[in-house]
């Protein structure tokens, strides 16, 4: 009986280190969230970009990348952030904190088996709306037409365009899977 117990442990903890150790597949660019692009005119456009697992920083700078991923695409090299009205408005989300549960243990510690965990029911901040962030870009061809404060969008695809799965011309790139089980000798 004994050795049957011992058995089913070792079976029992196999499986949860095997589902534990399963990397999820990355996401590629177009998957973090939703994108819209409105073309206004020939060279103004209206990219957004909407998520809800990121911070606020984060999602800034995808729609800054997804603005030079449309200005490429469109045959542009330079765009500029316009001033409008709708920018001026956006901020961070709301956040909110969440108190847990009275804690009735002595010396504020919540008792987990054979330990203390004086962690267990601290506060916690959430944010109650998604990341929502929009620019109004103008396009331009080339720096003689472009404002001096106008954003090189090769220079940002360059840049930036590995860390989030895009290429230099703006494509998006398939997340490459490693496998970690294989090792070459």
């Amino acid at each position: 009986m004994k050795n049957l117990w011992m058995c089913l442990s070792i079976v029992a903890t196999l499986t949860m280190t095997g589902c534990a150790t399963t990397p999820s597949k990355p996401l590629t660019f177009d998957q973090l969230g939703q994108f819209s692009t409105l073309p206004l005119n020939a060279h103004t456009f209206r990219i957004s970009f909407q998520t809800r697992n990121m911070s606020y920083g984060t999602a800034e700078e995808i729609t800054l990348l997804k603005s030079a991923q449309t200005t490429v695409q469109n045959g542009f090299q330079f765009f500029k952030v316009l001033d409008d009205p709708s920018n001026r408005t956006q901020q961070p989300p709301r956040k909110a904190v969440v108190y847990p549960t009275p804690n009735y243990y002595p010396y504020g510690y919540r008792r987990h088996g054979a330990f203390f965990d004086p962690f267990y029911d601290m506060p916690q901040v959430v944010t109650l709306d998604p990341m929502q962030v929009a620019y109004t870009i103008e396009c331009f061809k080339d720096q003689k037409s472009a404002p001096t404060d106008a954003f090189d969008a090769r220079l940002i695809l360059q840049s930036l365009g590995q860390k989030y799965g895009l290429s230099p011309t703006g494509q998006v790139l398939q997340p490459q899977i490693t496998d970690v089980t294989s090792t070459k000798q």
